[in-house]
């Protein structure tokens, strides 16, 4: 489904509470987002249940629909009630066209009513087998949305093909909500399909909450191992193995069941470690495709970082060196160094897959690449960023957050910056703009945000560590030049 409105609006605040070591944390958006912080302070978390709230709001599951068909007009009430927002795409639907007369304070009264319902019952149902753990380990977890006041009394629209070709139009003018398909006008109302509902459903959900249109692709902490075995990690028959254990009987000892065994047999994964798995697996499917990026040549950084590129072919995955006659060789990847495994998901994201419309999720990017590699990968990220991409990511390098503040610097006006710039082997358009980044520290079990500035990202966890090994190998060399004397 393509839209016309451009890229999605940002100022969306979640808040976490009671989820792995995380306490209580608030993190907003921005178009590149960074988690630091020390191992187990819960990074991981926050990011996964983010992942997995965007891409079940994004493609739905069996109670996101009963909620926009239904839903408490208050925490307290204990009537449902079918909200304004559904029935006009419903209308849409049997009409072709709908007109609803919908002023700010009500519209910003649904949105809210909606999301908070929809944000409650991911928690009470899905958050569990986002992390395929047992529900219990959830049951204190909550997790809010709040969302900008992204509608004025300006005109908003938004203009969508759906892959049949038909069209969808929503426009709100500050004062009515307009709805409108072009479907085929002999057809009687209600004889529409399933798709059909879910394209309106799916449309209509962009429209309203312009700041949840992000399609999330993750790559985990766990695509290292992924590389080596992801042709040993057979998930269609993971997903039939779910399956069946959704519709198995009574699962105990005493009582022998099949699904028992499957239970204690098969690997469970947590949602975005199965998602990487089987984007790995697809990736020799993907290759006929271009990315929305693809003229960008984004992933010829990554060449050149590597010295080599990635092709699939005959359901393997190729590294192959840039090198040309002797000096060349193609590897499988399983036999290429850890970096360049790290490295070929989001080569192939790049020039196969990504869309504006994605949130790129990349947990420590800067795993297995030396220090060089890790300042050219920054680049390449604030690249994406200016690309259209939104990134989110957790790192530990000092070097990440380094170039990251000489690029936000690079976005200001100085004296000769034209010469500074090619002096110092910069691309002109090198730069990240200070009000688009949002950075943290996960510590004490929660979130504490960083100020941005002209000067960079004030991320002090990183200064005390290095300042602490420097004051210590001060006070030795200190000590030896005092026994030499």
């Amino acid at each position: 489904m393509t839209s016309t409105n451009g890229s999605p609006s940002s100022g969306v605040t979640f808040r976490f509470k009671k989820i792995g070591p995380i306490d209580e944390a608030e993190m907003e958006l921005g178009d590149l987002t960074l988690i630091a912080g020390r191992n187990n302070t819960g990074k991981t978390y926050l990011v996964y249940t983010l992942y997995g709230f965007l891409k079940l709001w994004r493609r739905g599951w069996p109670q996101l629909e009963s909620i926009l068909k239904a839903t408490k007009v208050a925490e307290s009430d204990s009537k449902l009630r079918p909200p304004v927002l559904d029935r006009i795409a419903a209308k849409a639907l049997d009409s072709g066209q709908f007109k609803y007369a919908m002023d700010l304070a009500t519209l910003s009264r649904e949105r809210t009513e909606v999301i908070q319902a929809v944000a409650r019952e991911f928690v009470e149902t899905a958050l569990d087998d986002v992390f395929s753990s047992p529900r219990k380990y959830f049951a204190e977890s909550s997790l809010t949305v709040d969302l900008s006041n992204v509608f004025s009394d300006g005109q908003e629209t938004l203009r969508s093909t759906t892959p049949a070709g038909e069209v969808l139009e929503f426009l709100y003018d500050g004062h009515h909500i307009v709805a409108t398909s072009n479907w085929n006008e002999e057809e009687r109302p209600g004889e529409y399909s399933i798709s059909r509902v879910l394209d309106v459903l799916t449309s209509f959900r962009e429209f309203t909450f312009p700041e949840l249109a992000l399609e999330p692709f993750v790559l985990s902490a766990e695509r290292f191992g992924i590389s080596l075995f992801y042709k040993e990690l057979d998930f269609t028959k993971n997903r039939l193995v779910d399956l069946l254990q959704q519709m198995g009987d009574e699962k105990d000892r005493e009582r022998f069941s099949p699904f028992f065994f499957i239970d204690q047999a098969t690997s469970r994964y947590a949602l975005p470690i199965k998602d990487n798995i089987d984007y790995t697996r697809s990736i020799g499917d993907l290759q006929k495709d271009r990315s929305e990026l693809h003229e960008d040549k984004l992933f010829d950084d990554i060449k050149d970082m590597m010295d080599g590129y990635y092709r699939g072919e005959n359901d393997d995955i190729q590294f192959r060196s840039k090198a040309r006659k002797d000096r060349s060789f193609a590897i499988p990847l399983h036999r290429a160094s850890s970096s360049a495994r790290g490295l070929s998901d989001l080569y192939f994201f790049l020039r196969h897959v990504a869309r504006k419309d994605h949130l790129l999720i990349i947990d420590e990017p800067e795993s297995h690449l030396d220090t060089a590699n890790q300042i050219q990968l920054a680049r390449l990220l604030a690249r994406c960023v200016r690309a259209g991409l939104k990134v989110l990511i957790t790192t530990h390098s000092d070097y990440l957050i380094k170039e990251f503040n000489n690029l936000i610097m690079l976005s200001r006006s100085f004296a000769d910056k034209g010469a500074v710039v090619k002096n110092l082997r910069y691309r002109e358009d090198d730069f990240l703009v200070p009000e688009s980044v949002r950075a943290y520290i996960a510590e004490e079990q929660t979130l504490r945000q960083c100020e941005v500035d002209d000067y960079g990202i004030d991320m002090p966890v990183f200064d005390e560590t290095i300042d602490s090994i420097n004051n210590v190998a001060n006070e030795l060399s200190s000590r030896l030049a005092e026994d030499v004397e």
